[in-house]
């Protein structure tokens, strides 16, 4: 059988490596194609190399343009050379617009489509991504659901696909990963800030109070280390914000944002995959969303979701943060880490 496994993120890349190097282990038949969505080395070549990846065999080097633009350049671009590889089975993980684009584009082929992490919902309409991964998985073929909850979502839809409780490639990687963390260097008390979602970024107002809470947080004690998104980056620029009292940085590599997340007193983000791995650390989380496709977090007390920014939201903040350390580590409810070997036999079957 012949696999083609379309990334065009970071997470895409992170979510993929389990699954290409069982494939690969097991000899199958396997190309892979990036779309260029993020063509800053940051944030994605940079986690090739730590993934042990071997390069793309294709890079579609999309225009990047407005979001219907960039949708259009990746089916466009990507027709021909799937035509060309004309795989068995095009395996997509996530929800980005590389996903739908390639998911779109092997659907009009005729080319069977695999969703993995498929059953994600935040109900959030206006979320580009909630959009995304629903298109995905009515036009796929084999749907893996990293969860019970995400299983449930894709049965009560119908979807026309065979789907499967396989657990989460991520948790797979974190598990890998995990076991080689270095020791944090970083001294004192801090914060872990991320921040991406259009919904935070393009809006003036609410980028402004996120990182006006960013501030005050600082302002009582704690370091707020920032890696900044390029987009972030570029709309904060945009909108003339500065960055006063928050230790901003470049993107980093996955094994640092783990070791930055063990040893961080909180995490402050609008990431899906950071709010599992912040979960899996029992390291308290703030979501600053209105809802989660990761409801499995919101038990216990790590993850708490908080979308109206106001005068009150540092005091929520710091109230979390002088809390006692979780003490009791978070059931899994993400699979064994063995989520690529059950999908792997899945798809060579």
């Amino acid at each position: 059988m012949r696999f083609c496994v379309i990334v065009g993120t970071r997470p895409q890349i992170i979510k993929s490596q389990p699954i290409i190097k069982e494939l690969l282990s097991r000899r199958s038949n396997l190309t892979m194609i990036h779309t260029g969505q993020h063509y800053d080395y940051q944030m994605s070549k940079i986690f090739f190399e730590e993934m042990k990846i071997r390069d793309p065999d294709l890079n579609l080097e999309v225009d990047p343009g407005t979001a219907a633009q960039q949708l259009a350049s990746i089916i466009q671009k990507l027709e021909k050379p799937l035509q060309k590889i004309s795989p068995d089975i095009v395996i997509i993980p996530g929800d980005t617009r590389s996903a739908l684009g390639a998911a779109l584009c092997a659907n009009r082929l005729g080319i069977k489509v695999a969703h993995v992490e498929a059953g994600a919902r935040s109900m959030e309409f206006e979320m580009e991504e909630e959009i995304n991964r629903r298109i995905i998985d009515h036009i796929s073929s084999l749907l893996f659901a990293p969860t019970q909850n995400c299983y449930k979502n894709l049965k009560k839809e119908s979807v026309f696909g065979s789907v499967f409780l396989t657990g989460d490639t991520m948790y797979d990687v974190f598990l890998q990963f995990k076991k080689n963390l270095k020791p944090n260097k970083s001294s004192g008390k801090y914060v872990l800030m991320t921040l991406h979602r259009n919904d935070n970024i393009k809006n003036y107002q609410k980028i402004k109070k996120i990182l006006n809470l960013a501030k005050q947080i600082s302002a009582k004690g704690w370091d707020v280390i920032f890696p900044i998104h390029p987009h972030t980056k570029k709309q904060i620029r945009t909108f003339g914000l500065g960055l006063n009292g928050i230790t901003a940085t470049n993107p980093i590599k996955y094994s640092d944002t783990l070791r930055l997340l063990r040893g961080a007193s909180l995490l402050l983000t609008d990431s899906g995959g950071l709010q599992k791995e912040a979960y899996w650390l029992n390291t308290p989380c703030v979501t600053l969303r209105k809802s989660t496709e990761w409801i499995e977090t919101l038990d216990g007390k790590h993850n708490f979701l908080h979308s109206n920014i106001s005068d009150s939201s540092v005091n929520f903040v710091t109230k979390i943060l002088k809390q006692k350390r979780l003490s009791t580590k978070p059931t899994t409810k993400f699979g064994n880490g063995e989520a690529a070997k059950k999908i792997a036999s899945i798809l060579l079957q």
